[in-house]
């Protein structure tokens, strides 16, 4: 399927590693000119030379995204460097404690809910009045299916979660009228630097629970959310896609 994606630009939060990283490299294959954010300086630099070295356009930007004027910031940046943003993919993101909720304290949800959540709220609210005034936009988020089924033991990083597909099922509804879809998409357990904890024994026994025998890789991720930018998905809005091995049905 081509996606006619050539000179598309793209902004790519949390580019530097994980699904960001991945989603950019499936985002240069399409020739979309990338603006890469990232909090890591030295991941994120190392991330566009490769893509730099691959032939892809690409600007790099070290933001913050609990901080929304970095944001606004960051989003007049790019629409300086390339003249307009046609897509945000929220990617930036971390995990929390893996603890029952009775044993976790305010302090250690704090920046779960101010980087899950309302970092990805920021840049979607840097974002709107440009893809409003454009009449065009794609928003693509990264949530969980940890937002979908309550697991013991992940209660605030699955409010997080949750949180991310209320918003983007909400902003869908809101800007649909301007000719922008917001969807997003809500892996299961995959391999990334946040999952590094996943030793072999507790990998055999989480690939029980789903029916395609194994945990995901962002290389499973990166191509729904190469889609979900493209006009091939125009009429695909307000969506929480499951890409995670069957572990959830229906």
């Amino acid at each position: 399927m081509e996606l006619h994606l050539e000179n598309k630009v793209a902004i790519v939060t949390g580019g530097a590693s994980g699904i960001g990283r991945t989603t950019a490299e499936y985002l240069r294959r399409e020739r979309v000119k990338l603006f890469l954010v990232d909090a890591n300086a030295r991941a994120l630099e190392a991330t566009a030379a490769e893509i730099a070295e691959r032939g892809g356009e690409v600007e790099t930007e070290v933001v913050d995204v609990r901080d929304y004027e970095a944001c606004t910031q960051m989003v007049a940046r790019a629409i300086g460097r390339f003249g307009h943003v046609d897509a945000l993919i929220n990617s930036a993101g971390i995990g929390g404690p893996i603890e029952f909720f009775s044993r976790t304290t305010p302090d250690e949800w704090q920046d779960l809910v101010a980087i899950n959540l309302l970092g990805v709220m920021n840049c979607c609210r840097a974002v709107t009045d440009h893809m409003i005034e454009r009449n065009y936009g794609k928003i693509v988020s990264l949530a969980s299916e940890a937002g979908k089924v309550n697991e013991k033991r992940m209660v605030v990083y699955g409010v997080t979660k949750g949180g991310v597909i209320s918003l983007t099922r909400g902003l869908a509804v809101e800007l649909g009228r301007f000719s922008i879809n917001v969807n997003c998409v809500c892996p299961g357990v995959t391999h990334t630097p946040m999952t590094s904890y996943i030793t072999p024994e507790i990998e055999d026994a989480a690939n029980r629970f789903y029916p395609l025998g194994r945990l995901g890789k962002p290389e499973d991720i990166a191509p729904m959310i190469t889609f979900l930018v493209s006009d091939e998905a125009s009429w695909i809005t307000g969506q929480a896609i499951s890409i995670s091995g069957g572990f959830t049905r229906g």
